[in-house]
């Protein structure tokens, strides 16, 4: 019995190593996902979207807004592409030629017009709760319906806002991790005040949880209001001036931004009633503005309206894109496995370069050497790309605490700060081995 169990670990143990070998990213992979660009056009700025994404064939693939681009390669630091534009019978050629390193992308694109430089960052994963949730619990006979809004501001922190049928809500102490949302709700219903904290997770458009507080506990559930709108959409505009393609790109938050003459541009007044759906889009050239207002309806995965403006009403329609962007949602999951071996911090001080070291352990212990002092790291923790940890240190029988907050960016760079009493200083980590 023995020599079986051995046998069998020896089995598994080989498995494990085989199939987490087949998971190593190549440079294709590291890289796909959406990118936000900046174009400088003559003098202005116009806002872009790169997506790029692997095919079936494993090969790496690419669209600009709603345009597939072609002749796509990447080595591992220098991109290129071939930008086909098509405007009735109209066709211009543009190249492009860059790089892609420490998660930024710098370049230039070419044509008969002349070039223009090319900027851009990927955008980082969107946690799953994100979004607007419609949420209902019963307390004793009647049901309580209230609309939970959460969103990740730009430093990666988390906040909510509660609506409810009545009374006043205010949320703290927002937190998501390890697939877990947690908060505090403080709340004032007809001059009482009380005081509830949740704990739930989401799969899918689906929210479960439980609200406790002096009263009780209450089971809790809710789903995604817009669900079947979140996402991209290739849309199709038949004008007099022809046929033009664009991105629509609805946030699980509702935000969004619309591909329209060359440049991405923020909706507005996004509605969503059943199936009817409208938005607003302000665009400019020059002194001139102008205003274009979109009413459809949603069917499944096509989408059908009309959009309006002063020049007249055009009919447009769409179709879900499904491109296999999850590379960001894999890369968020893969992070304890990225952190695991050595990184270098590299900082300026009036004494001169110094380098200090950080080791991270594959069971999430590490230790942090400067000035051939080597610490412990603690309170290690990794929430979707988000990654701190603290360091205790003793000088002349004092104590003293800093934390870094940061990103991994590219699974091989950690981007942040290092907070102490002293104040912030920021911090750039770079892996440099196992």
């Amino acid at each position: 019995m023995l020599a079986k169990m051995r046998a069998y670990v020896c089995w598994m143990t080989v498995s494990l190593a085989l199939a987490t070998a087949g998971l190593a990213a190549t440079p294709a992979q590291q890289i796909t996902g959406m990118w936000q660009l900046t174009v400088d056009f003559q003098g202005m700025p116009m806002k872009s979207t790169l997506l790029l994404f692997t095919g079936p064939d494993g090969a790496l693939q690419a669209r600009w807004g709603a345009s597939p681009l072609s002749k796509v390669q990447y080595d591992g630091k220098k991109l290129s592409f071939v930008r086909t534009i098509r405007f009735g019978d109209q066709q211009f050629t543009m190249n492009f030629q860059g790089t892609i390193q420490d998660g930024k992308l710098v370049g230039t694109i070419s044509s008969d017009q002349g070039d223009s430089a090319v900027t851009g960052v990927k955008k980082p994963p969107v946690p799953d709760i994100v979004g607007l949730w419609d949420v209902r619990f019963d307390v004793f006979d009647r049901q309580i319906t209230a609309r939970l809004i959460v969103r990740q501001g730009s430093d990666g922190n988390m906040s909510c806002e509660w609506t409810g049928e009545q009374g006043q809500h205010k949320v703290s102490n927002v937190r998501f991790q390890d697939g877990k949302l947690t908060f505090t709700r403080s709340s004032t219903i007809d001059q009482m005040e009380f005081e509830t904290t949740f704990e739930g997770t989401v799969k899918a458009d689906k929210l479960v949880g439980v609200l406790k507080g002096q009263m009780g506990q209450f089971d809790l559930t809710g789903d995604r209001f817009g669900a079947g709108l979140v996402g991209l959409w290739e849309l199709t505009t038949i004008s007099e001036m022809g046929t033009r393609q664009g991105l629509l790109v609805i946030e699980p938050d509702l935000t969004g931004t619309y591909e329209g003459f060359g440049s991405d541009m923020p909706i507005k007044d996004l509605k969503l009633d059943g199936k009817q759906v409208s938005f607003t889009v302000e665009m400019g050239f020059g002194d001139r503005s102008f205003r274009l207002q979109f009413k459809g309806q949603l069917e499944g995965p096509t989408i059908k309206g009309q959009i309006t403006s002063e020049r007249g009403t055009s009919d447009v329609t769409g179709k879900r894109l499904e491109l296999p962007l999850g590379q960001q949602a894999q890369a968020a999951a893969s992070v304890p496995g990225q952190l695991v071996g050595r990184w270098e911090f590299t900082t300026e001080t009036p004494g001169g370069t110094r380098t200090n070291t950080l080791k991270i352990n594959p069971d999430m212990t590490g230790t942090y050497s400067s000035r051939n002092q080597e610490t412990p790291i603690q309170d290690l923790k990794i929430e979707q790309d988000r990654v701190s940890f603290k360091i205790t240190r003793t000088f002349n029988d004092q104590q003293f605490t800093m934390e870094f907050k940061g990103r991994l960016v590219d699974g091989n760079q950690l981007v942040g700060e290092f907070i102490s009493e002293r104040g912030n200083r920021p911090a750039t980590g770079k892996k440099v081995g196992q």
